[in-house]
């Protein structure tokens, strides 16, 4: 019943329901722009939301089954977690700050009662009944590690495995491609809350006591994304680094943990150095990216390739978003109608000349669609004049 209780309390959670709707907003806001740039779309698949739904599972589970057992926070702790999380979800769509959230929350709360600026809002959880309770900050410190350690997991097995393009244009006001992940997930994390709140709020809600204080047992949700747009990297490489980045920075907070469980007063400092630490590695990715002389620009001589739609012959072949098909059957092209010219001269079989992004010639070949060299499902340069 207990465990009923608690999954009921995640479930009522607007933050998880805004979440799936932001997800599926991204779902529906990148078919539109596929759409509109080739006519149909590269991933029909709602691939945004089932890796929602599969790492929000998994993270959960191990979460709550590694950490579940003794983790508490405050109650002071979700409502601003809770709150800053609904804010960054409705009003902040441009970003995903998962990370920042949780991190401005445990400097908030441990910050709440030594500050005079942050009264207002200690004297606003006392007219509501909520009284500070015994915690050991050191929670705050471990769930902030636990963040960005899924926050670095999710980045690793969901980065640039789907290569949706957006088109801008570059400093010269040429044409580009750039690439966006833009992913997230809530994961119901058990958890201990104390506080007496619960006792006289809700008395149908189970508890236990320990040395004169209640505890509740709730499955807090827990945002995990980022979004990020690669520019010039290979999209796949460019986030595999920048999660190993993180396990860094994840690795960094387990000792300063381990050094704050004896020295209280590292606490603190140590979710601000994390927190810097992370956006320090973002920073980082980016200037790596932009430092890259490549770009998945238009070229003269022959067609740049952007997107590749699974299931496709072009699937099939040794293609790779940036790649530059300059012959197709032996013909030589320089644009999107001599390309299809060209495919038609052979109704079930292409042969072509690519160069890479390192400038490396290669040759790959496929049988096609009988009499549809169109669904051959390579995307170039369509409709760019927007």
């Amino acid at each position: 019943m207990k465990y009923l209780i608690a999954f009921g309390f995640y479930i009522i959670q607007p933050a998880l329901w805004i979440g799936v709707i932001r997800s599926y907003l991204i779902h529906t806001n990148r078919l539109k722009k596929e759409r509109g740039i080739f006519n149909s779309a590269i991933y029909d698949d709602f691939y945004e939301g089932r890796h929602f739904v599969r790492m929000g599972l998994i993270f959960g589970i191990l979460a709550s089954i590694i950490l579940g057992g003794f983790l508490s926070i405050s109650l002071e702790w979700l409502i601003v977690y809770e709150g800053l999380m609904l804010i960054g979800l409705v009003l902040i769509p441009w970003c995903l700050l998962s990370v920042t959230i949780a991190g401005v929350t445990s400097i908030l709360t441990l910050l709440m009662p030594n500050i005079s600026q942050l009264k207002p809002i200690s004297n606003w959880f006392a007219g509501m009944g909520i009284h500070s309770a015994a915690v050991d900050p050191i929670n705050s410190l471990i769930l902030f590690v636990v963040i960005i350690l899924a926050t670095a997991v999710f980045v690793n097995v969901n980065g640039g495995r789907f290569d949706s393009p957006t088109l801008v244009r570059n400093q010269r006001n040429n044409k580009t491609a750039v690439y966006k992940f833009n992913e997230l997930t809530i994961f119901p994390f058990l958890l201990f809350v104390p506080g007496d709140w619960f006792h006289t709020s809700f008395p149908f809600m189970p508890l236990f006591q320990v040395n004169h204080h209640f505890y509740a047992i709730l499955l807090v949700p827990i945002l995990i994304g980022l979004k990020f747009t690669v520019k010039r990297s290979v999209p796949r490489e460019l986030l595999k680094k920048l999660s190993k980045s993180m396990y860094l920075i994840a690795g960094v907070g387990v000792c300063l943990a381990i050094a704050g469980y004896f020295v209280p007063k590292l606490i603190l400092p140590a979710i601000v150095v994390l927190l810097l630490g992370y956006y320090l590695v973002l920073g980082l990715a980016k200037h790596a990216d932009n430092q890259q002389t490549f770009e998945y620009s238009e070229v003269m001589d022959g067609v740049r390739v952007i997107g590749i739609q699974p299931e496709t012959p072009a699937a099939k072949m040794d293609l790779k978003v940036g790649d530059v098909i300059l012959e197709v059957n032996g013909i030589k092209i320089s644009n999107e109608d001599e390309f299809y010219r060209a495919l038609s001269t052979n109704s079930t079989y292409c042969r072509f000349k690519v160069r890479d992004r390192n400038d490396q010639l290669k040759i790959t070949e496929s049988a096609i669609f009988k009499n549809s060299p169109h669904e051959i499902g390579v995307k170039t340069y369509t409709k760019l004049s927007h």
